[in-house]
């Protein structure tokens, strides 16, 4: 299985899973792509592939930190520099059960309506229980 991140031209960014030549977009954040280069894929050691405007994995942990990333980061002001890079160090560090618990979490509040609103809730009660 292969897992996509793809931007737009509005700083956009939507996750898609691909199966079989076909995709399905499970999630959508207001975050830019270098954004996620620079706080979290500089910072992990695993595998993915990168061109300009996509980045391609198959690592699910990879998917599922930036799946929770997104979520969270979208809740929180540019001007909270320190706590961005701060989230970023947090989510890498977490162990694979509250990684879980956080990608389902946001996939699951997503998949109603598919709408990001939906996940606001969510994102602050990451941030309520992180920070």
């Amino acid at each position: 299985m292969e897992y996509l991140i793809r931007e737009t031209v509005s700083n956009r960014i939507y996750y898609y899973i691909v199966r079989d030549s076909n995709s399905s977009r499970v999630f959508k954040a207001n975050v830019s792509l270098s954004e996620i280069y620079d706080i979290i894929l500089k910072n992990v050691n695993l595998e993915y592939k990168r061109t300009k405007k996509t980045i391609r994995t198959e690592n699910e942990r990879l998917f599922k930190i930036m799946i929770v990333y997104g979520g969270v980061r979208q809740a929180i002001r540019k001007v909270y520099a320190k706590r961005i890079n701060e989230l970023g160090k947090t989510i890498i560090g977490m162990d694979e059960f509250s990684l879980q618990f956080w990608y389902t979490e946001f996939l699951s509040r997503y998949s109603r309506k598919n709408n990001i609103v939906d996940t606001y809730r969510v994102s602050r009660s990451f941030r309520d229980l992180y920070e």
